[in-house]
């Protein structure tokens, strides 16, 4: 299942070629649905808004892609129902054997908590293993691994208070 979901951050870049390279490499990869936590017209550390993407990878996948939004605040954490939808809107997806991935702005926060939710889900992990499992599976992130997942106590608590 490793190359059926896949989670990280924002996959599009401010430069058109670079860009284009990145969703080209996601749908290489098979991704099909993505799923975004990030709130409509959030900005960068810059104050610049984020380059649409679902357009591109349109062109890239037809009828094949599928974009949902489920927005949290930066930082912030969601209700344990639209936490369900989201986790929902990843099995469905995965059911019907279309590659799944979920992204925030780093893919740190609001995507490891929904990580470690999923993961607590489908029994992969426990509340006394999931933080370090997401950290063991991070590594594969070249630029972040080092840097906390989740990001904060509030995305913690959240994570460990989960039940189904």
């Amino acid at each position: 299942m490793d190359d059926l979901f896949l989670a990280g951050a924002y996959p599009g870049r401010p430069e058109p070629a670079e860009h284009q390279q990145r969703l080209q490499s996601l749908c290489d990869a098979g991704m099909r649905t993505f799923i975004n936590l990030q709130e409509e017209g959030e900005t960068n550390n810059s104050g610049k808004p984020f380059v649409r993407y679902d357009n591109g990878l349109r062109k890239l996948a037809g009828d094949q892609f599928a974009h949902l939004r489920f927005p949290i605040p930066d930082g912030g954490v969601t209700s344990v129902d639209r936490m369900r939808s989201i986790l929902d809107a990843i099995d469905l997806s995965l059911a019907a054997d279309r590659p799944v991935y979920v992204h925030c702005f780093g893919g740190m926060g609001r995507t490891g908590t929904t990580v470690c939710c999923w993961l607590l889900r489908h029994g992969l992990a426990t509340r006394d293993n999931v933080l370090d499992l997401l950290t063991q599976l991070r590594q594969a992130d070249i630029e972040r691994a080092s840097w906390k997942a989740p990001e904060n106590a509030s995305q913690e608590a959240f994570v460990l208070s989960w039940t189904e």
